[in-house]
């Protein structure tokens, strides 16, 4: 999942709602007027996150940022991430868990809860339509943990040296175009990095792959290892 597919959808959406307006706005009752309105805001809205989140991880890569770390409830950070996926995929079905405790974690909220769909959506795009996609949250002793996992295809071997790498070298990328190999995942990973946490990922036995990052909880930052399988 490239930047391209983030970056075309508002866009889509934004296009589709003002030509609305435009073609039909004399017959449109004030109902719909408001609701494509609030559409393109929406869209919008969207749109300039994404890009400051790409800026944020462009300065991020070039040693220019450092990460803006506060306190953020997991639980918190992770419903905003789903309503948003929901609203794009409003198809699919997610399932949600995360522990009674509340989790609080040093972190830039926005570029998490980027990572958190970048890594549903890319799930969503390799699994099919009638598939669920969990998501998971856990501690593991000063650590959080945040799992996205898929029934779908799995993750080719030949992917797994370059799933995090925004450049595969020619002939590495696998027949099937790659699981999410791109800037998607890459800039997963610039933010998992900045924020001393660890993302891999793995094939499930009974099928599918699950993405995996965690997160160091308040007080117990430390740096990590970094690795991709």
């Amino acid at each position: 999942m490239g930047n391209s597919f983030d970056l075309r959808t508002p866009l889509t959406g934004i296009l589709g709602a003002s030509s609305a307006i435009l073609e039909n706005g004399d017959s449109l009752d004030k109902e719909t007027h408001i609701k494509l309105a609030s559409d393109i805001k929406k869209d919008s809205q969207w749109l300039i996150r994404m890009v400051e989140n790409l800026l944020s991880v462009t300065r991020i890569n070039e040693g220019t940022m450092n990460v803006k770390k506060t306190p953020e409830a997991a639980e918190e950070v992770v419903a905003e991430a789903i309503s948003i996926t929901r609203k794009r995929f409003k198809e699919r079905k997610i399932n949600v868990k995360v522990p009674d405790e509340l989790l609080l974690i040093p972190m830039d909220g926005t570029l998490i809860e980027q990572v958190i769909i970048n890594l549903m959506e890319n799930a969503i795009k390799h699994s099919g339509e009638n598939t669920t996609i969990d998501v998971n949250v856990k501690k593991e002793n000063n650590f959080a943990v945040f799992e996205v996992s898929d029934n779908g295809e799995g993750i080719s071997e030949n992917d797994f040296p370059y799933l995090f790498e925004s450049y595969v070298p020619n002939g590495k990328k696998s027949s099937d175009s790659s699981r999410g190999m791109g800037i998607g995942l890459s800039i997963c990973m610039s933010i998992i990095k900045a924020h001393n946490g660890k993302i891999e990922a793995a094939n499930k036995k009974e099928g599918g792959a699950i993405f995996k990052f965690t997160l160091p909880l308040e007080g117990g930052e430390r740096n990590c290892f970094f690795n991709a399988h």
